[in-house]
C-alpha cells in the first residue's frame, strides 16, 4: 500500500471511528475494559481541544485522540460559548478520558488554553484543534521525542491540509509533502524561521507542562497568533524538537483564492511583527538575536507574506493555484 493509500484509509478508520462514538447505544471507543491504557493510573499526557462552533467536525476530532494506542491520555476540550451543538456533541461521547468545560460566552482560544491547563493532570500538554485529527501513533511519538531530549519545552511534527470533508487528492498530498521536506531541509533554523516565516511549529504543538507554568499563561489579550507568541517566548528559553513525521491533519475552511489567501497571509505577518516587536522590547532581543537582527528578520518575511519571495514550490491549500 502506498503512503497516499494508507492515508485515505486511515482517514476512513478516523470517520468510522466517530460514527461509532457518536451511536446513541452500543459499544463505543473506550467503552472496552484496556481503552484508557492503564485504567485508573495517571494520564501521561493531555490534549487540549478548545472549541468555538465546531459541531460538524469535533466528533472526528475526538475520535481521532480517543483511538491513540500505546499513552495513557486525557481529552480537555473546552467550549468557548459555542452557538451551536459543539458542547452538546461533546457531552454525549461517553468516555471517561473527555473532560468538558463550558464557558459561558466567547472567551477566546488562549483562555480556553489557560482552562484546560488548569484542570490537566498530566506531565504533557499537546493542542489538537476542535476541526482537525491526529494520526495514529502522534501522542506516543511526541512523549517519545520529549524522553529522547528532556530540556525541550516544546514540540511539534509535520503536517497535511485536507479539504473541509477531511479528504485530500494525491497530487496535493504529494506536493505537501515535498514542500515541507523541502522547507525542513532549506530552513533547520527553527528560531530563524519563528521570526520570518512564522507558525513553524504549529502543528500538534506540545508543551512540557513546566516549561508553560514558567513562561505564564497564554495572552488572552490577543486575538490570534496565541500560540505563535507562545512559541517565541518557549523558543527564546528552551529546545524545540521537530518530531520529522506527518502526524497531524488540518482542515482547510472558506474561499481559497490567492487574493484571499495573500490578505490573510499579510495580516497573519502583521500580528507576528506586533508580538515580535513587544517581546524584543522586553526582552532586549529575541532568539538569540539583538533588536535589529530580530526586526529584520521579521521585516524578510513580509516578501513571502505578499506572495513574491520565499521558497519556491510554496506549499498551496488543497485544490488551490
Amino acid at each position: 500500500m502506498s503512503e497516499y493509500d494508507a492515508l485515505l484509509a486511515e482517514l476512513d478508520e478516523i470517520r468510522a471511528a466517530a460514527r461509532a462514538l457518536t451511536k446513541p447505544s452500543g459499544e463505543r471507543p473506550g467503552d472496552s475494559e484496556d481503552a484508557s491504557e492503564g485504567g485508573d493510573a495517571a494520564p501521561e499526557i493531555t490534549v487540549a481541544m478548545p472549541a468555538y462552533n465546531a459541531a460538524p467536525f469535533i466528533a472526528e476530532a475526538v475520535a481521532s485522540v480517543l483511538r491513540q494506542t500505546g499513552v495513557r491520555l486525557e481529552l480537555v476540550v473546552v467550549d468557548d460559548g459555542s452557538t451551536d451543538a459543539t458542547a452538546e456533541v461533546v457531552a454525549s461521547l461517553r468516555d471517561p478520558r473527555i473532560v468538558l468545560i463550558r464557558s459561558d460566552r466567547r472567551r477566546g482560544i488562549a483562555h480556553g488554553h489557560n482552562r484546560a491547563l488548569e484542570a490537566a493532570r498530566s506531565p504533557f500538554i499537546a493542542h489538537v484543534d476542535a476541526d482537525d485529527l491526529i494520526l495514529g501513533g502522534a501522542l506516543r511519538a511526541m512523549l517519545d521525542a520529549f524522553h529522547a531530549e528532556p530540556g525541550a519545552g516544546q514540540a511539534y511534527c509535520n503536517h497535511y491540509l485536507l479539504y473541509r470533508d477531511a479528504r485530500i487528492r494525491e497530487d496535493d498530498f504529494r506536493r505537501q509533502r515535498a514542500f515541507l521536506e523541502a522547507q525542513r531541509r532549506d530552513h533547520p533554523d527553527y528560531r530563524r524561521s519563528l521570526l520570518r516565516h512564522g507558525m513553524v511549529t504549529n502543528t500538534l504543538r506540545t508543551y512540557r507542562r513546566d516549561v508553560l507554568e514558567l513562561e505564564g499563561p497564554f495572552d488572552e489579550a490577543l486575538e490570534f497568533a496565541v500560540d505563535y507568541q507562545m512559541a517565541l517566548r518557549i523558543a527564546d528559553r528552551h529546545p524545540m524538537i521537530l518530531v520529522p513525521r506527518f502526524l497531524y491533519a488540518q482542515r482547510v475552511h472558506g474561499a481559497n483564492t490567492q487574493q484571499t489567501m495573500r490578505l490573510r497571509a499579510l495580516r497573519s505577518w502583521r500580528q507576528r511583527a506586533r508580538i515580535c516587536e513587544r517581546l524584543v522590547r522586553a526582552r532586549g532581543g529575541l532568539l538569540g538575536y539583538g533588536p535589529l537582527g530580530a526586526r529584520l528578520l521579521v521585516l524578510a518575511g513580509l516578501p513571502d507574506a505578499l506572495g513574491i519571495g520565499g521558497l519556491k514550490g510554496r506549499m498551496r491549500r488543497p485544490g488551490g493555484g
